[in-house]
C-alpha cells in the first residue's frame, strides 16, 4: 500500500514539476541511517505557542562561511540569502503556483538605455539600511560587484556574477588577470550613473527576465564594505568577512543576531527591510542536527517545525495528512577526476568512463533510495513546452541509452579496452560519499558489491565515508594544484527549472566552481549560443534543443556519471501557514515568509 502511495506521490512530483520555477532553490538536507522510533507525526507535532512567531528550522551541515563571495555549501547560503539585500528577489505569484522576479533593492524594473539592449540601468532604492543604520546607496552595489570580481582574492563566485545570464563587459578580462594590472575596474561594465542609479553595459543584448534571473543569485547579495575592509588582509588577497558573527552585517528580511558555531543560528525580523510587509515571523532559527533523523526526534518533540524525511522514515510517515513532496533538486552522479593521474590516468580515458557508465544498475539503486534512476544530466524538475518538462518532451527521450544504461557486457567490454590502454593489470578506486546520507552510503555499497561482479576480480572500489565539509575540499583540491585530490565522489548540482541551458554550465570551461576538471570548447560554444544568442533568446524551441546538443555530448564523454534522482518528502508543522498549498519548483515552500500561528 505505502509503496503505491509512494509511486503516486513520486507522479505528483513530476506534474508539480512542470510548474514555472528558477534557478535557486532551497536547501535538501543530508539524510542518515539512524533508527526512526515509531510515532505518527500529525499527533506529536509542535504544541501551541505563546509570544512570537518563531520558525524554528535546521541544517544538518555546518556553514563554510557567510561571505557571499566565497561561500560553497547550500547551508551557508540558507542564512546569507534572508539576512542581505539582492537587487531582486524571487517571491510567489498571487495564486501561489509560481513565482516572479520582484525588485528588492532595485527600486524597479531594469531600464533599456540602448536600442540593441546591451546598455542599462536599475534605480536602487533610498531607504535601505544595513543592521547599524548605515544607508545603502549604488556605492554598496558597486563595492559587492568590486569585491567579488577582485583579481587579488580570486573569489570562487567571481565567474558566476561575470557572465551568467548576462555577460558584464571587460568582469571576466578583470578577475581573470591577477596581478597584471591590464585591465582597469573603470573599463568593467558595472557603472555608477549617480547615488542610486546602477549602470550596465554588457556584451551581447539582453531582456529584462535575463537581469532579473542574473541579479537573484547569492553571489550578488551586498557585503558591508567598513566590515569587509576591516577583515583584509596585508597583500588584499583574502578577507575575514563573513567568519564569525562579528564580521558580518545583515540587511535583508532578517538580522542575524546569534550565531554558535555548528550549533544554531537565530534571526529576527528586520523592522527596516525594503519589504517588510512580506515577513510575517518574528523571528527564523536554524540549528545544527547530526542528520534528518535527529531532526525528525527533534520534530516530533516539538521542537522543529519542518523535517525532510530520511529514506528509511519516508514509508512510515507517506500517509501523514502533514506530508509534502518537493521534486529531485538535483541528479545524483559520480564526479570523476578527469586529470587524476594515478592508476596511468585512467580516469581520464573516456572507455574507463564508459565502463562505469554503463556498469551503473540505476533500477537498483533508485529502489533502494525511493528515488528515480537517472541516465540524463538534465533533472527531471526542469521545465520545457507545451506544458511537459524538459525530459517528457520525445526529443529529449530519444538519444538517452537503452535500459538506462545499464548493459553489464559493454561495461566489460570498456573496461578490458581501458585496461589495455592505460597498460594496467589491476585497479583500486575509492569513492567518497557524505556520511550523513544514508542514499549515497546505500548506493555506494551497492556498487562496492555490484562493480567487481562485472569487471572482475582485477578490479576494487573501496569506499570513504567523510564530512560535507572534507569531501568539498577534496573537490576542490585539483583547482588548488593537486590533481589528485580525489578520484570518484557523489555529488549533485543544484540547477535553473526554467532554464535547464543555463544549469548546464557547470559542464562548461568557464565555470570556476565545477567539480570535474572537464572542458570542451563544443561544450562551450553551445552554451554561449544557448545563453547569449538572440535567436535562442527569441525562439524557445531552439534553445532547447541547443540544450539537448550539449547534454548528448556532456554523456557521451561521460563528464560525469549520473546515477540517480532522489524526491524529498517533508513533514511541516500544521501550525505553519506556507504561501501556497504545493511546493513551488524553482523557488520551494517558502519557509521564511511563512506565517504561524500562536
Amino acid at each position: 500500500m505505502k509503496r503505491r502511495t509512494i509511486a503516486a506521490l513520486l507522479a505528483c512530483t513530476m506534474v508539480i514539476g512542470t510548474l514555472a520555477g528558477c534557478s535557486s532553490e532551497p536547501k535538501n538536507p543530508g539524510d542518515s541511517d539512524t533508527t526512526v522510533t515509531e510515532t505518527t507525526a500529525a499527533e506529536t507535532t509542535a504544541a501551541a505557542q505563546t509570544g512570537p512567531k518563531v520558525f524554528n528550522d535546521y541544517m544538518t551541515t555546518d556553514i563554510d562561511t557567510l561571505n557571499s563571495h566565497i561561500y560553497t555549501l547550500s547551508a551557508s547560503a540558507d542564512v546569507i540569502k534572508p539576512t542581505t539585500l539582492l537587487l531582486y528577489r524571487q517571491y510567489p505569484t498571487a495564486d501561489g503556483k509560481s513565482f516572479e522576479y520582484i525588485p528588492e533593492l532595485a527600486e524597479s524594473e531594469p531600464e533599456q538605455v540602448d536600442a540593441d539592449g546591451k546598455i542599462w540601468q536599475i534605480k536602487i532604492r533610498e531607504n535601505a539600511k544595513w543592521e547599524n543604520g548605515d544607508s545603502i546607496n549604488v556605492d554598496d552595489v558597486i563595492y559587492s560587484f568590486q569585491m567579488c570580481l577582485d583579481p587579488l582574492m580570486v573569489n570562487n563566485r567571481a565567474s558566476q556574477l561575470a557572465s551568467d545570464y548576462i555577460t558584464i563587459t571587460k568582469a571576466t578580462d578583470y578577475y581573470l588577470q591577477g596581478t597584471e594590472n591590464k585591465v582597469s575596474w573603470d573599463e568593467v561594465g558595472i557603472k555608477r550613473n549617480g547615488d542610486y542609479m546602477l549602470g550596465l553595459e554588457l556584451d551581447a543584448p539582453v531582456t529584462a527576465a535575463d537581469i532579473k534571473s542574473h541579479f537573484n543569485y547569492v553571489w550578488t547579495n551586498l557585503v558591508h564594505k567598513p566590515t569587509y575592509e576591516a577583515g583584509m588582509n596585508e597583500d588584499r588577497t583574502k578577507t575575514s568577512y563573513g567568519s564569525t558573527g562579528d564580521t558580518y552585517k545583515s540587511c535583508g528580511a532578517y538580522i542575524l543576531t546569534e550565531w554558535v558555531p555548528g550549533s544554531v543560528f537565530k534571526m529576527k525580523k528586520n523592522p527596516d527591510y525594503v519589504l517588510a510587509d512580506h515577513i510575517k515571523l518574528d523571528e527564523y532559527v536554524y540549528k545544527v542536527v547530526a542528520d534528518r533523523n535527529t531532526a525528525l526526534e527533534l520534530y516530533l518533540n516539538g521542537e522543529l517545525d519542518e523535517v525532510a524525511l530520511s529514506p528509511e522514515a519516508i514509508e512510515q510517515y507517506v500517509d501523514d495528512p502533514s506530508i509534502k513532496v518537493a521534486p529531485a533538486t538535483s541528479i545524483q552522479t559520480l564526479a570523476i577526476n578527469h586529470g587524476n593521474t594515478n592508476n596511468n590516468g585512467i580516469l581520464g580515458n573516456l572507455n574507463f568512463r564508459k565502463a562505469l557508465f554503463y556498469a551503473v544498475d540505476r533500477q537498483s539503486i533508485a529502489k533502494m533510495t525511493n528515488g528515480i534512476p537517472a541516465n540524463y544530466l538534465v533533472a527531471s524538475k526542469c521545465l520545457g513546452l507545451d506544458g511537459k518538462t524538459f525530459r517528457e518532451m520525445p526529443e529529449s527521450q530519444e538519444y538517452l541509452t537503452e535500459n538506462l544504461g545499464y548493459d553489464p557486457k559493454l561495461a566489460k567490454e570498456y573496461y578490458d579496452k581501458a585496461m589495455e590502454e592505460c597498460g594496467l593489470t589491476s585497479l583500486t578506486l575509492t569513492l567518497q560519499y557524505n556520511e550523513t546520507s544514508a542514499n549515497n552510503k546505500a548506493a555506494s555499497e551497492f556498487l562496492h558489491k555490484s562493480f567487481p561482479e562485472i569487471f572482475g576480480d582485477s578490479f576494487t572500489l573501496e569506499l570513504m565515508a567523510a564530512p560535507s565539509g572534507v569531501l568539498n575540499s577534496y573537490i576542490k583540491g585539483w583547482k588548488d594544484g593537486d590533481p589528485n585530490s580525489f578520484e570518484l565522489q557523489w555529488r549533485g548540482w543544484n540547477t535553473s527549472t526554467p532554464a535547464p541551458w543555463n544549469g548546464l554550465k557547470v559542464y562548461t570551461g568557464m565555470y570556476s566552481n565545477k567539480n570535474e576538471p572537464y572542458y570542451n570548447d563544443e561544450v562551450d560554444a553551445l552554451w554561449e549560443k544557448a545563453n547569449y544568442d538572440l535567436e535562442a533568446k527569441m525562439d524557445s524551441a531552439y534553445r532547447l534543443e541547443l540544450t539537448r546538443e550539449i547534454e548528448k555530448i556532456v554523456l557521451d564523454e561521460v563528464a560525469a556519471c549520473p546515477v540517480y534522482e532522489a524526491p524529498s518528502y517533508y513533514l511541516i508543522n500544521p501550525k505553519v501557514i506556507l504561501p501556497s498549498d504545493v511546493y513551488i519548483p524553482g523557488y520551494g515552500f517558502g519557509f521564511t515568509i511563512s506565517d504561524k500561528e500562536v
